[in-house]
């Protein structure tokens, strides 16, 4: 759970807690945005990823492995967004925003979909 209290209006603290109820923690990761741009742009084959604002609002576009498409707009103080594997996921950052993620597994190079035809093919086989 992702909560936010606000201190004035210039300042807030985010905490997560109680987060190993929504998903098992093994990697945090940040993506900080300079400018406008798209991180992203794969699926994962094992590993499950909670989406959460630190800075600013993004947006998220998933393909799910039913085909199905969805976009969901993340803000500061949301709750973390949950992404199943065998979901292609793209993130589109705003100028100075900071986009948190946090997995269920480990870095691994080979639990990596990087093509979008191939998660395609894997796809139609599930």
């Amino acid at each position: 759970m992702l909560k936010m209290y606000k201190k004035k209006s210039e300042s807030y603290i985010l905490i997560l807690d109680k987060i190993n109820k929504q998903i098992k923690c093994k990697r945090i990761f940040f993506l900080v945005a300079k400018k406008k741009s798209i991180r992203g742009n794969h699926a994962h084959k094992k590993c499950t990823q909670a989406f959460f604002s630190i800075l600013g609002s993004f947006r998220i576009e998933c393909i799910f492995k039913n085909g199905k498409k969805k976009n969901f707009f993340i803000n500061p103080g949301d709750n973390l967004k949950i992404i199943k594997p065998f979901t292609w996921v793209k993130v589109y950052l705003k100028k100075n925003t900071i986009c948190g993620v946090v997995c269920d597994r480990n870095f691994e190079e080979g639990d990596y979909i990087r093509d979008f035809k191939k998660f395609n093919e894997i796809r139609n086989r599930i």
